[in-house]
């Protein structure tokens, strides 16, 4: 069996950071505050980021999204509309958002590249995007996620409960074991 490598391909986790525009469509104002108290170098770093609200307590996702052509700075203007639609649905939502910084193998951030893609980041956010449907299946994000709305997995994506055979029950235990008591 192979073991996790570790460290050749490494994100590191910065958030959650609230981000809430006292009025919506003042959207490039407030992400001037908001970069304003973190460090320039985290900016602009690419990487993945994901947008999340508290429901009853917890941190749900409802956009994941990465930027490798820009830091994350420059791609946040771009979200403008994206978030003024979700705030004006969810007027009350205590937005955060978590970054996933890209560092290179000395460990600085990863700087935008104009020459290719980040291969790491576009699975990176594929995986996210993957985990935040199962949480939440409003996710805003319709890049990547026409087979894991549309596809059914017997006993593990999108079936229903109710008409698993005893073969989907046994895979389906495998990715959502349930606690055993102590021996």
């Amino acid at each position: 069996m192979r073991s996790v490598a570790g460290g050749k391909l490494r994100y590191e986790a910065f958030g959650p950071f609230s981000f809430r525009p006292a009025n919506p469509t003042l959207h490039k104002e407030a992400l001037k505050e908001f970069w304003s108290e973190r460090p320039d170098e985290l900016a602009g770093a690419v990487g993945v980021y994901v947008w999340t609200y508290k429901k009853g307590g917890a941190r749900v996702p409802w956009n994941v999204g990465l930027t490798s052509k820009q830091g994350f700075k420059r791609r946040f203007e771009q979200k403008g509309v994206s978030f003024r639609d979700f705030v004006y649905e969810n007027p009350d939502a205590d937005i955060d958002v978590f970054l996933l910084a890209l560092r290179s193998a000395k460990g600085s951030f990863k700087k935008p590249t104009r020459s290719k893609k980040l291969p790491g980041n576009d699975w990176l956010e594929t995986v996210l995007i993957g985990a935040a449907i199962s949480v939440n299946p409003s996710l805003r994000n319709s890049s990547k996620s026409k087979y894991l709305r549309n596809a059914v997995v017997d006993g593990y994506l999108n079936d229903k409960k109710e008409n698993r055979s005893p073969a989907a029950r046994s895979f389906n235990e495998i990715f959502h074991p349930r606690p055993r008591k102590r021996k």
